[in-house]
């Protein structure tokens, strides 16, 4: 029998084929699946059936699944029915995992109101990030410590947007919230229109619903970044607009959340405006890869960005409602 403390585990991993990474990724699974003893790895196949992917992954005990719908909360989504365990925990296929990453991960749940924990994220990889955004989101004070975060905190909302710790290749959840409040936006995430903003909206569900989110940093993951310039490039400029197109969800339908929303905004801006000022010029740090005319450029297709995703969300509820 699977006690409390010690949970059934289901770690859930979407991919769309076989990147570099996936393998080292999957053998660091495996080994941590064998150390804490009652777990599953679920492997979801996010495009068409491959034979070679089957192969490919025929030697480690995972389970296959295929989701031929695009999008890594459609993969998500698809799996959570199909999972045995009581924690589900979401990778990427571009992360290694610490040693004791799982042990530490489960016992962020030890608080039974806590319905999501995360875990660390170290960057790695041949593009280097830009100072400021390491700073904020992988090496800040916040990122390194361990907390504990609900509406007792009356920041709660900006320290899920704005000041960002917990991403979505590290990040667990109680079975039990999913299914009883939330599955994960099919509008957002890589591989839909917006391409991101799928964690944070999960994590704002999360508290808005009255649970808490754990962060402990020693569940820690390293991340590989994209290592082409022209694909690492294009991500940087759908970040951007789906920001925007993010932002724009937020405020136009999570009326709970609008004014939470505004002031997030605002915020961003001021910080915005005294990088620039104290630049003395709209200007980019030498990592990045966008000029500020790219960046402004990218922040106005948010808005089409959103109304077309939109749309097609509409027209998608429409057609299966008939």
């Amino acid at each position: 029998m699977v006690s409390a403390e010690h949970p059934f585990v289901s770690i859930i991993l979407c991919t769309r084929g076989l990147r570099p990474t996936l393998i080292p990724c999957l053998d660091r699974l495996v080994a941590q699946g064998q150390t804490y003893g009652d777990d599953e790895i679920i492997v979801v196949l996010n495009g068409p059936e491959d034979p070679t992917f089957t192969r490919a992954l025929s030697h480690f005990p995972v389970r296959l699944l295929n989701e031929p719908k695009p999008g890594v909360s459609a993969a998500r989504n698809y799996a959570l029915p199909r999972a045995r365990g009581d924690i589900l925990v979401f990778v990427d296929d571009d992360i290694l995992v610490d040693s004791s990453w799982l042990e530490e991960l489960i016992k962020g749940f030890a608080d039974p109101r806590v319905a999501c924990v995360t875990g660390r994220v170290i960057p790695a990889g041949p593009l280097s990030i830009t100072a400021e955004r390491a700073d904020r989101y992988y090496a800040s004070e916040r990122a390194l410590s361990s907390w504990t975060l609900d509406t007792s905190d009356p920041d709660w909302y900006q320290y899920i947007v704005g000041e960002p710790v917990g991403f979505g290749c590290n990040m667990a959840f109680r079975r039990n919230f999913l299914e009883a409040y939330s599955m994960f936006p099919l509008d957002l995430g890589a591989g839909s229109l917006i391409g991101g903003g799928d964690e944070f909206y999960m994590y704002l569900q999360v508290v808005k619903h009255g649970f808490r989110i754990r962060h402990v940093p020693a569940a820690a993951v390293t991340h590989f970044f994209e290592s082409s310039n022209d694909k690492s490039k294009a991500r940087n400029i759908q970040l951007y607009s789906g920001t925007v197109a993010f932002a724009l969800k937020m405020f136009l339908e999570e009326k709970a959340l609008r004014v939470a929303t505004f002031k997030w905004l605002v915020s961003a801006l001021k910080r915005r405006l005294r990088r620039v000022w104290a630049r003395k010029a709209i200007s980019s740090e030498p990592q990045e890869l966008l000029s500020p005319f790219e960046k402004f450029t990218a922040y106005l297709q948010g808005v089409g960005v959103y109304w077309k995703s939109r749309r097609l969300r509409n027209s998608d509820s429409t057609r299966h409602s008939v």
